[in-house]
């Protein structure tokens, strides 16, 4: 008799465990998808968003939000126990998920790209993080561009005392050129000389059928030749792309160059 009683309370149980889960899945739906909007749009747009860590970090939220809070729901919740027990249970679970998203959001927050700065030839992708670490707040880049991420470029010292100063941060506090703020200036104010180092798009596309079909689509888009831009490097954390930028110094597109083994 009890045994049989132990029988029919089992899928009755399943099916709490399920259901509660179930709501908790659906709230942390509607939590991912504003947090997914926010890492998508606003701190990792296209293209830093597979070329710079947007995709990881999305990973990161959804597996905290969509796996392991439910998760927990669905082993831990039991609906035989008081309304006090299944409160407590409830809490625990909301506090360790909660602590844990705030740790995975800030995290993804802290790496989104802030500025993109060119040095000796090439841009290269800066994370919010590296700033902060050399207390330098987010609004000093305004002086410098007014675009996001911000477009800098980090000039070539040619004073002693400069280049000194360039080889003892390099050396001594592990800051390659191009996080060097001392170094900034504004993008547009140097292109003449940054645009001599264009990329020869020609030799590029024409070892990469990808690239090449992915340009003339960007140029079909705008009515436009290949040789109305300016084609320059970005060096970015998953992989490199390729700035396309006018004449003038605006960019205007982008190409996906190969992942980075």
């Amino acid at each position: 008799m009890e045994a049989t009683m132990t029988m029919e309370k089992q899928p009755s149980l399943i099916k709490s465990k399920f259901k509660a889960a179930g709501i908790h899945l659906a709230v942390s739906g509607v939590i991912f998808l504003l947090l997914a909007y926010f890492i998508i749009f606003e701190w990792y747009p296209l293209p830093y968003f597979t070329a710079d860590g947007g995709w990881q970090g999305i990973r990161i939220v959804a597996l905290i939000d969509l796996v392991l809070g439910p998760l927990m729901t669905l082993i831990i919740f039991n609906p035989g126990k008081s309304g006090r027990e299944i409160r407590f249970d409830l809490g625990i679970i909301a506090l360790v998920q909660v602590s844990v998203l705030v740790w995975g959001v800030y995290t993804v927050y802290n790496e989104r790209p802030v500025a993109i700065v060119h040095w000796d030839g090439e841009f290269f992708s800066m994370p919010s993080k590296s700033y902060q670490a050399q207390q330098i707040s987010l609004d000093q880049l305004r002086q410098f561009s007014d675009e996001k991420p911000a477009l800098i470029h980090a000039y070539r010292p040619v004073e002693i005392e400069k280049i000194h100063e360039v080889l003892t941060l390099s050396t001594e506090k592990r800051l390659a050129p191009f996080e060097q703020f001392q170094l900034y200036r504004p993008l547009k104010e140097n292109w003449n000389e940054i645009s001599t180092a264009q990329l020869s798009i020609d030799e590029i596309i024409s070892h990469n059928a990808g690239m090449m079909r992915e340009l003339e689509v960007f140029l079909d888009e705008f009515g436009s030749q290949k040789n109305d831009y300016i084609y320059m490097p970005l060096n970015a954390r998953y992989h490199n792309v390729i700035l396309i930028f006018s004449k003038d110094g605006d960019v205007r597109g982008t190409l996906n160059a190969p992942y980075k083994n």
